[in-house]
């Protein structure tokens, strides 16, 4: 059947209607093309195709650059150029703004391309895994845990795909006993790779299931030695220990096998360093032009609070700008680091909190002029949202790396008195030949025209929904209402957990041993992930 592409999704898929008026989703179709398709799967709502042949091609449409696009999951967007890439992301987030968030946009949201195009990463994690045909590494196949054996990624920096290509070799040849998804057993489960792109450090983290002995330790310390002849310039290697059985890549205890766990990077006018479990912009180069661009947000001068801090990147620009600069982070080892980096660029006016967003106490919100968020993909907590109306904040800088969540919580702030600064809005392509795409915007209290001061009440302030994310019975009446199907709880905590959104030990989960837990079917489990997406949730 012939399709007419008509735009983008938020994964980058083509979108166009059936004849019966079901939106159909087309991988690797751009807008304005006409694709030869044939369905791969029907639902009651919408439908998934596969191009066969493209009748009429984007004009901006070229060859992907990766033997291993058509299978591998990292990337969606190589076979179009990068002036359309560039269109592509800009339109995803105006139409989350639009239409998940309902913002009127009187001007077209720009995006800054990324300086460099190909070998920005300067972190990687490939899963290894057992197969029928022995151990393998790579990525996750789009949409499934098959894994696809790359060799390289073009994304991925010299040294760290060098650092790779030797690690997967040894996985190759039965070096290692690698992780079943299935069974649970094994050891080693991912290999991450970290390199400094500005500054110096090169770690190899293995996350693995479990604790070495001391000949296994011995053993390592081998490899060690291994590694370095083949690569001189490695400065450390760890272990990340995850005996767990969900998703959820880093464990919570690391183990240092040999050499140093830090990565020293130079961030703008920023000297900082991060160790291998530590969340760092993979993009060096773009996430200095993207700090820049939120910290000139911030009004000289300004009593600002960050949330989200990590080991301080976005805070020793935001020390730049501010009269004092309060941090809060959730993680232990990152709020050490974010000290560290404060002394070691001679930021003074920075006081760090250890403590996760939604329960920083009340007072590092009194005074404040200023509030500055980098949220993971969930976005920002409810109950953080929903204290913000009785504060001082004035303003609100919101650095989102998830559109859809960016438009929710801009919609839910105007609850609170904040208005979003339409012109404010920048997209930054952090992220080439993926579809993922990082959004500044700003959101102010006051109108910079008209204002009116008032007084939000109690009674009036408990009406206000500042919910985090949709409830178990609201997905459940959606999945009902659009398909007529009846999901469990366990069903959508599964879903749920498949996309990292439970983070904490599902209490629905049985206590006993080799219990037999039923796996949600495909058809709910795409109305549930429908719902989470109708929602913002993902």
């Amino acid at each position: 059947m012939k399709l007419e592409i008509e735009g983008v999704n938020s994964l980058g898929q083509g979108l166009s209607h059936l004849p019966d008026g079901r939106v159909v989703f087309c991988t690797g179709a751009l807008p304005g093309e006409t694709v030869v398709a044939r369905l791969t799967m029907e639902k009651k709502a919408y439908a998934v195709a596969e191009i066969e042949t493209v009748a009429v091609p984007h004009p901006q449409r070229v060859k992907p650059s990766c033997r291993w696009y058509e299978t591998c999951g990292g990337c969606q967007l190589q076979h179009a150029s990068r002036s359309l890439q560039l269109e592509l992301k800009s339109l995803i987030v105006e139409d989350s703004l639009r239409r998940l968030g309902g913002f009127d946009l009187p001007e077209k949201i720009s995006c800054l391309p990324s300086p460099v195009q190909w070998g920005y990463r300067n972190k990687a994690s490939f899963p290894v895994r057992r197969t029928a045909s022995g151990e393998t590494t790579g990525f996750f196949k789009m949409g499934t845990h098959d894994i696809v054996p790359i060799e390289t990624c073009p994304l991925v920096c010299d040294q760290a795909a060098q650092l790779y290509g030797t690690l997967r070799g040894l996985v190759q040849d039965g070096g290692f006993s690698a992780y079943d998804e299935k069974t649970g057993r094994g050891w080693l489960r991912h290999i991450v790779v970290r390199a400094s792109t500005y500054g110096s450090g090169l770690l190899a983290l293995l996350v693995v299931t479990s604790k070495p002995d001391q000949e296994g330790m011995a053993s390592l310390r081998d490899l060690w030695r291994y590694l370095q002849s083949r690569q001189p310039a490695l400065s450390g290697l760890a272990l990340s220990i995850n005996p767990s059985r969900g998703n959820r890549i880093i464990g919570d205890e690391t183990v240092p096998v040999a050499g140093t766990d830090r990565v020293h990077e130079c961030l703008g006018p920023f000297r900082l360093e991060y160790d291998g479990t530590s969340f760092f912009q993979v993009n060096t180069a773009q996430a200095a032009r993207l700090f820049d661009y939120a910290s000139s947000l911030v009004p000289d001068g300004s009593r600002t609070l960050e949330l989200y801090c990590g080991v301080g990147s976005l805070t020793a620009f935001l020390a730049r700008k501010s009269r004092a600069v309060t941090a809060a982070e959730i993680w232990p080892p990152a709020v050490e680091m974010a000290r560290k980096n404060m002394s070691g660029n001679n930021l003074t006016n920075v006081e760090l909190r250890l403590s996760p967003a939604e329960k920083l106490p009340s007072d590092p919100f009194e005074g404040q002029d200023c509030l500055v968020v980098d949220p993971p993909r969930t976005g920002c907590d409810g109950e953080m949202l929903a204290r913000l109306a009785g504060t001082s904040i004035k303003s609100i800088v919101y650095v989102s790396c998830n559109p859809a969540t960016l438009a929710r919580d801009a919609a839910r702030l105007q609850s609170a008195g904040y208005q979003l600064v339409t012109s404010s809005v920048r997209a930054f392509d952090m992220f080439p030949q993926t579809s993922h795409v990082e959004t500044v915007a700003l959101l102010s209290k006051l109108n910079t025209e008209h204002h009116l001061d008032i007084e939000i009440g109690e009674d009036e302030l408990s009406e206000i929904d500042f919910s985090k994310d949709a409830t178990y019975g609201e997905i459940k009446k959606y999945v009902l209402d659009k398909y007529g199907l009846k999901v469990s709880s366990l069903y959508i905590a599964q879903i749920k957990r498949k996309h990292g959104l439970i983070e904490r030990e599902n209490y629905n989960f049985s206590k006993k041993e080799n219990q037999r837990v039923p796996n949600c079917p495909e058809e709910k489990e795409k109305a549930i992930e429908d719902a989470l997406e109708h929602f913002g949730m993902i």
